[in-house]
């Protein structure tokens, strides 16, 4: 079988000129770059160097089979390269699965930051259900998973993302506008628009209206944030939405106001649990958090 250590000489003998000049290149001894010559030759059945006036000649079968040797080396070398690349964070496939409207905001502006410093990075975002979300991570479909909602499987792992708060969206004409914060009070006469009860963000928005004695009742309902920001900007309504729908200035003619009492909104990560984190995963995880935290502090 050839060996690659065997070519590397042969090669360095047809760049160096001699025996000597290649032992000297690759730090070995004379003998041992002849008796590798030797032994190449009896492994491919061809004579690769003749003495001619004192001179190391190739013969044309080694010329015929230098150009193969040199592919190979180039590709060694492109290999060794691309290891480099991925281990130092700036080659490689990143796949993420999450809820669209985490894709389309919070994901969407983290990729385009981690690509100004990792131009060869590829991505494979998937939006999707909930449910399928937790599929795509635990069939290996995705190297990690976002939810802003409690994940509904106990076999991967969840790690905290970021810390928001719900905010409430109006036009930018509504007299609530002129308000820094909004409260249930004020929103008595509204006309609501937010998550189902069955959410675990609008179970948590119900609770603080029954905390602060009032009663929630709401013409809208949808699992969509863009279609509650729609819903504001054409049926006039008050909607009590995820902060991070605002990043993709979808609706730049809305305005956003505090919420209180606060209502969290604690986006997770999904990993498999046992799987290994590629160091490109792991750097792309800091990324999203150094990019989810600029928006919740600004």
């Amino acid at each position: 079988m050839l060996k690659v250590r065997h070519l590397e000489i042969f090669r360095a003998v047809v760049k160096a000129g001699s025996v000597s000049a290649a032992a000297r290149l690759l730090y070995v001894s004379q003998p041992a770059v002849t008796k590798t010559l030797r032994m190449l030759e009896e492994d491919i059945g061809l004579t690769l160097f003749l003495r001619v006036k004192g001179r190391l000649v190739c013969t044309p079968e080694a010329e015929a089979i230098l150009p193969e040797i040199e592919r190979l080396f180039g590709s060694v070398q492109s290999i060794a390269q691309t290891a480099r690349e991925i281990q130092e964070g700036q080659r490689g496939s990143i796949r993420v699965s999450t809820v669209s409207m985490l894709a389309t905001t919070i994901v969407a502006r983290a990729v385009g930051k981690f690509r100004e410093t990792h131009p060869q990075v590829e991505f494979d975002i998937r939006a999707l259900p909930t449910r399928h979300v937790v599929e795509y991570v635990n069939n290996n479909q995705a190297d990690f998973g976002i939810l802003d909602v409690a994940a509904p499987s106990g076999t991967l792992e969840v790690e905290e993302f970021c810390r928001a708060e719900l905010c409430c969206v109006m036009r930018a004409e509504h007299p609530l506008a002129a308000r820094k914060t909004v409260t249930p009070r004020l929103l008595d006469h509204e006309t609501l628009a937010t998550f189902g009860e069955d959410t675990l963000t609008g179970w948590r928005l119900r609770e603080a209206f029954r905390a602060q004695g009032r009663v929630f009742t709401s013409a809208f309902v949808s699992n969509s944030t863009p279609v509650l920001c729609a819903l504001v900007r054409e049926a006039n309504a008050v909607a009590l939405v995820n902060p991070f729908s605002l990043m993709s200035r979808s609706f730049p003619d809305l305005i956003a106001r505090r919420f209180s009492p606060a209502v969290p909104v604690e986006p997770r990560f999904l990993f498999a649990p046992g799987r290994p984190r590629s160091v490109i995963v792991n750097q792309f995880v800091l990324q999203l958090k150094e990019t989810a935290a600029e928006f919740v502090m600004g």
